[in-house]
């Protein structure tokens, strides 16, 4: 039998906003090693459309909105 394939929404928002905040830029590789490239780059559109996360020149290197940093702080607090 064949392993499920991983989907974006097995990568939440949180871990994302988490790998981000704790890698800054090596987020993508750090993620991309447990995670599909195309499942990465679509949960960091889902998140930037979410308005969490922004990026310059490359969308492999995003950072943290202060939106994204709230979210990241009131999920800890629960």
């Amino acid at each position: 039998m064949t392993a499920a394939r991983p989907k974006r929404s097995d990568l939440t928002t949180v871990a994302l906003l988490t790998a981000v905040q704790r890698h800054g830029f090596n987020a993508w590789e750090t993620l991309a090693a447990a995670y599909p490239p195309k499942l990465v780059q679509a949960a960091i559109q889902r998140d930037i459309k979410a308005g969490h996360l922004e990026y310059g020149v490359s969308l492999e290197r995003p950072w943290l909105t202060p939106q994204g940093t709230w979210r990241l702080n009131a999920d800890s607090r629960r």
